[in-house]
């Protein structure tokens, strides 16, 4: 059976300068746990030095995805903690370890209303913030080779491999498409983490989709691979409650070892 995906990733983003970016700059990512017949999910938020408790009221929909079903986790989510980070757990699941599993959340309302003080609202409860956006947040993982990775599943932010994530190798490249509301994303800088390592912003390796919104990612080791994309609309869909949109998407998987030599 494919390996399982580590519990725990550390993210990594770069964000444009807006100034409230800070209170909502986290990433939504899935890992899991458990065996073939207990598998769960794990819906981690925040970023290394920074863990906010992930909310289960504000996941909108939490899908299993096989070759022949699409199964909602939705129900049963639970709070816990993994490797010490606050976390919601769904309720378990059979896994073959073919599965492609997603999430959508919706991070709300944010406003800077101070120096470095930050509340999640709008500006029609602060109308003098300094600063304001709305935060959509879109994860997706698979848990082993030959799941449905090439699935598009609408999310309005959406990272799409063009082969098996399970399958890449150390050393070789995963190519991957980005989409925003269904169409090509260029000139989007698509980040990678090793899961392992937290990393400072000068350090974050950055690949930029073409104009297909086609980026080549190397993989470097044989670790699980956090891939992250972040996308700002400005002005805002509700411009008298927010500036600025900041959508957010990140696809996890299991990197292999190097071929063997012949």
């Amino acid at each position: 059976m494919p390996p399982v995906l580590m519990r725990c990733f550390a993210p990594v983003i770069v964000f444009a300068a807006m100034s409230v970016g800070s209170a909502a700059a986290h990433d939504l990512w899935l890992t899991v746990e458990g065996g073939a017949n207990a598998r769960r999910v794990i819906v981690n938020y925040g970023h290394p030095g920074d863990r906010p408790p992930t909310v289960a009221d504000k996941i909108l929909d939490l899908v299993a995805v096989t070759a022949d079903k699409n199964v909602s986790l939705l129900t049963g989510l639970a709070p816990g903690t993994s490797q010490g980070a606050p976390i919601v757990r769904s309720r378990a699941f059979a896994d073959d370890g073919r599965t492609l599993v997603a999430a959508r959340y919706d991070n709300g309302y944010w406003v800077k209303i101070g120096d470095e003080l930050y509340r999640n609202v709008s500006k029609r409860m602060a109308p003098g913030a300094l600063d304001s956006l709305w935060s959509a947040k879109f994860a997706k993982a698979v848990t082993g080779a030959g799941a449905p990775w090439s699935s598009v599943l609408g999310h309005e932010l959406e990272i799409v491999p063009l082969a098996d994530p399970a399958l890449a190798r150390a050393g070789a490249s995963l190519r991957v498409r980005v989409l925003f509301r269904g169409a090509p994303l260029a000139g989007a800088a698509l980040e990678r983490g090793d899961g392992v390592r937290p990393m400072k912003e000068a350090g974050i390796p950055k690949f930029q989709t073409d104009g297909e919104g086609i980026a080549a990612v190397p993989i470097e080791r044989a670790v699980p691979v956090l891939l992250v994309i972040d996308h700002r609309v400005t002005p805002s869909g509700t411009p008298e409650i927010a500036a600025t949109d900041l959508y957010n998407a990140t696809f996890t998987f299991k990197a292999q070892a190097r071929a063997a030599r012949r």
